[in-house]
Order: C-alpha cells, then sequence, then structure tokens
C-alpha cells in the first residue's frame, strides 16, 4: 500500500492529538443523525461505489472513520454516459456519509441529469499542502481512469474547510501543472477564505470562551496553523498568504488572481442576529466579510462569473436545527442548473 508522506516544512501532527480531536468531534452531534445511515432511494443506493486508493492515512487527513485505515472516495455512479464530475468535499471533522445525507436532493439531481458526484476522504487538513494535493490528485486520477472521463469536465467544493480545499486547489489548477485535473468551476459553502483572519477568528473564539463547542474547535486549529505556518500571522505572513485563498493584505487578493478566468459560487447565510445570540460572535467573527472582497475582487478583475450568493436564514441542519454554517444553503436545483451550464 502507499503511503502518504509528510513534506520537509511540516511536522507529523502527534498521534494523541489526532485521537483527542476523534473523540472530541465523533462525541458531538452535529450531522443531525448516524453517518452510517444513508437517506438516498434505494436506485441511488445501488450505485453508489467506494473505491479504495490503498493509501494509508498516517497522516490523519480523515476522521471519523474507525473502520478504513485506508483512505477513500465515493461515487454515485449515473446510468448513462458521464456529462461530468462533481466533487464534494466535507467540512471539519464530517464523515462523507453525512456529506451524502445532508445533500440527498443533490446528489439525486446530479445521478439524474448524468453527473458523477465524487466523494474524497479528506475534512480535517487546515490547508492545501503537499500531502492534501498528493491524496486529491490520486483521487481524481483513479476517477478519469476508472470512469473515463477528461481532466476538464470537473466541478469542485464543499463546505467550510472543505470549500477552503476546493478553492486552493481550482487556484493550483491555474497557477501551476501540479494538479491532475483543470475545474471548469468551484464553489464554497460559507468556506474561510482569508488564513490570517481566520486565525485571528479562532483567538477571539478561545478568549470569549463562550461555547465550548467552538473553543476546543478554535484551540485545535490553532495549534494546527502554527504547526503548520511556523507560528502566528505576524510571524509568518508569508505563509498565510502562501495558503490562503484570499489575502486583503495582498493588492490584487493574493491566490484569488487566478480564478479570474473561471465560474466561482460562494455560498453565504450572514446572519448576524444569530451569530450574536448563539455565539456571541460579531461581523468580524464571520467568513462573509472576506467572501464578499474576494468576490468583489473577482468582479473588479472583470470575472462575472464570480457570484456571492446571499442565503440569509436559509442554513439548516438535519433535524430542522438552524444553523447559518450548514449544507442546506445550496440550493439544490438552481446548483445544478449552474453546474450543467458550466459544464457546457
Amino acid at each position: 500500500m502507499a503511503e502518504i508522506k509528510c513534506c520537509a516544512s511540516f511536522k507529523k501532527r502527534p498521534m494523541k492529538q489526532i485521537f483527542t480531536i476523534l473523540i472530541y468531534l465523533t462525541s458531538l452531534t452535529i450531522f443531525g443523525q448516524s453517518a452510517t445511515v444513508l437517506n438516498l432511494k434505494e436506485q441511488y443506493v445501488k450505485r453508489l461505489e467506494k473505491n479504495s486508493l490503498g493509501i494509508v492515512d498516517r497522516m490523519g487527513i480523515y476522521v471519523g472513520d474507525s473502520v478504513s485505515k485506508t483512505l477513500f472516495y465515493y461515487a454515485l455512479v449515473p446510468k448513462n454516459n458521464i456529462k461530468g464530475v462533481l466533487i464534494i468535499l466535507p467540512s471539519s471533522g464530517e464523515p462523507l456519509e453525512s456529506v451524502i445525507n445532508n445533500n440527498v436532493k443533490l446528489t439525486e439531481l446530479a445521478c439524474d441529469s448524468n453527473i458523477l458526484t465524487i466523494l474524497p476522504s479528506v475534512n480535517i487538513h487546515i490547508c492545501l499542502d503537499t500531502i492534501v494535493l498528493y491524496f486529491l490528485n490520486a483521487t481524481f486520477s483513479d476517477v478519469m481512469k476508472k470512469y473515463k472521463v477528461p481532466k476538464d469536465k470537473f466541478i469542485i467544493g464543499g463546505l467550510s474547510l472543505g470549500g477552503m480545499l476546493a478553492l486552493r486547489y481550482t487556484e493550483q489548477a491555474y497557477d501551476n501543472n501540479k494538479t491532475v485535473i483543470i475545474p471548469k468551476a468551484v464553489f464554497g459553502a460559507d468556506p474561510p477564505v482569508d488564513l490570517a483572519n481566520l486565525y485571528y477568528q479562532f483567538q477571539r473564539e478561545v478568549d470569549r470562551n463562550f461555547s465550548q463547542v467552538g473553543v476546543q474547535e478554535a484551540k485545535f486549529y490553532l495549534k494546527e496553523m502554527n504547526r503548520m505556518f511556523g507560528g502566528s500571522p505576524e510571524q509568518y505572513p508569508e505563509n498565510y498568504i502562501r495558503y490562503s485563498m484570499y489575502s486583503r493584505t495582498e493588492k490584487d487578493g493574493g491566490n484569488t488572481k487566478f480564478l479570474k478566468n473561471i465560474p466561482v459560487q460562494i455560498y453565504s447565510d450572514p446572519d448576524i442576529d444569530w451569530q450574536m445570540k448563539n455565539k456571541h460572535r460579531d461581523y468580524y467573527d464571520m467568513n462573509a466579510p472576506d467572501q464578499t472582497a474576494m468576490i468583489l475582487q473577482l468582479n473588479l478583475m472583470g470575472n462575472d462569473k464570480a457570484e456571492f450568493i446571499n442565503a440569509l436564514g436559509k442554513g439548516y441542519r438535519l433535524g430542522g436545527i438552524r444553523h447559518p454554517h450548514s449544507w442546506s444553503i445550496i440550493e439544490p436545483t438552481g446548483f445544478i442548473t449552474w453546474i450543467m451550464k458550466c459544464l457546457e
């Protein structure tokens, strides 16, 4: 079996830390139901394939699955000839089964539209470094070989962390030759885009000490960012700019410039009233300010296909729990229409 090697500039995550975050994340009920139960109709479950890549996850880029020791991906395969590929990346600590359950209508519509849906097993890495890039490239290479699709028929995106990785992967696709596919479009459901600002958001979350869930997540990712980038944004600004999807401090938005010629959709439920009441957060603690700045930067560069989708009030998790940071801010029918247009 292959192994993902740790690049020289990054230290290996201590195993104790992996187990700590694993126990913590799996103890939460943020996904609304058991991830082992799939809500897909039977005819779609029969078309769902789990493909192992034989890559041992020694770097801990996927947590929440006590069964698989190797990295894998799910594929929801349409009956007829494949018109394109939709890649969906999970949020922090989210099992792939949860991604499916939170996007039942979307994935079923994609299948009916002859779109191959792919869900790679990566949900705990703070940035697109060589480790995650290697895994994603291995996944997409396998997809192209197994399902006979060209490298320019892919659309990629995800929720939160997944959206971050999708945006950065797409930027790299148009910046250098390190990616095996060239996404036709990219999307994100409430992704942070400026890692320096995200660092400060986490610091404020810890200082407020209001939500146990929020504080634990913030502490974990602060340690991760210090480990991977060498320290804070004040100490190593160049590292944060290098790995960020967008950088407010840079005149051209940093890596955002590499998205100036393709469709981009960023979805957000910027409900400040909910954030203040339920999380004790203000506008500075939300992702929407950086998201709108990023999209505006692209618009000013001439990209009229870059859109900020204001989904105010539409964020709900399974079971009807109100939460702006949710998959439901992506409206399935309009989204699939957008995908089909991008693939033309």
